[in-house]
């Protein structure tokens, strides 16, 4: 019966430089990891908080309207009963869902099903707010009325966006297209003026700062819910893979 000798692991008869040589090599041809993502339950977390800080800027957008039509618009009544028939119309949709998932219906158990629908009832919130901007400016609308509507539209339109930045794409939804709205109707009531590019800066400004306020609402939910399994789960596979690429250089050379 004949012995066979052991095969030598392939790291025999190298030296520490060589085999740290090859450590470091294999660690730098590896692919980056993956960028940290936010736990579901902080994901959770920041649906739940949209729904509860929503209601507030539903309610800035409808008590902006009512303020308007009934003392900037009241000399075009009709005008000003189209647009409160487009924002109500939509308030009442956005609203029913947000009920609906604070009820408890069956919708919440989809959480981020109901994302998507509120955010898209939204947008036609803010599409049919900004449509005021054009229904209650017409030709002949004295400088103070157009001012003092374009000023509160463009305060209603940055606090809803505000109130939603718990979710950077419903909170864009909230207030991008009320806020292109009026920047069209300022630029087509009063020509190149300074009014005109005031609304645009402090368009520009509140947007900046709505985005910065969701990265801070989110960062916080990210850091209460932190990843776990995961975060083990990718730590180890990386370990395994640069453990598999030194072997395989090792053996190679």
């Amino acid at each position: 019966m004949t012995e066979t000798n052991p095969v030598p692991p392939a790291h025999a008869g190298k030296t520490v430089q060589e085999l740290q040589s090859i450590a470091a090599d294999a660690a730098a041809s590896l692919p980056a990891p993956p960028k940290k993502q936010i736990s579901r339950a902080a994901r959770l977390h920041l649906v739940d908080q949209l729904s509860r800080w929503g209601g507030s800027g539903l309610a800035l957008f409808a008590g902006v309207s009512i303020y308007i039509g009934i003392v900037i618009a009241r000399p075009i009544p009709i005008r000003a009963a189209i647009w409160a028939a487009l924002i109500f119309g939509a308030l009442y949709l956005c609203r029913r869902y947000r009920k609906e998932f604070r009820r408890g219906d069956r919708i919440a158990s989809r959480p981020f099903r109901w994302r998507a629908y509120y955010t898209s009832t939204l947008a036609a919130v803010s599409a049919a707010f900004g449509a005021g901007a054009f229904l209650l400016l017409p030709d002949g609308t004295s400088d103070r009325a157009a001012i003092e509507t374009l000023s509160l539209m463009v305060i209603a339109a940055i606090g809803a966006a505000a109130f939603h930045s718990a979710h950077r794409p419903t909170a864009i939804a909230a207030g991008l297209p009320a806020s292109l709205a009026i920047a069209g109707a300022a630029a087509a009531t009063f020509g190149p003026s300074t009014l005109t590019l005031v609304v645009f800066v402090v368009e520009m400004a509140a947007a900046g700062a709505v985005l910065y306020a969701a990265g801070i609402v989110e960062k916080r939910a990210t850091m209460r819910f932190p990843r776990t399994n995961f975060v083990r789960r990718d730590t180890l596979r990386a370990a395994a893979e640069t453990g598999q690429t030194i072997a395989g250089r090792a053996a190679a050379s």
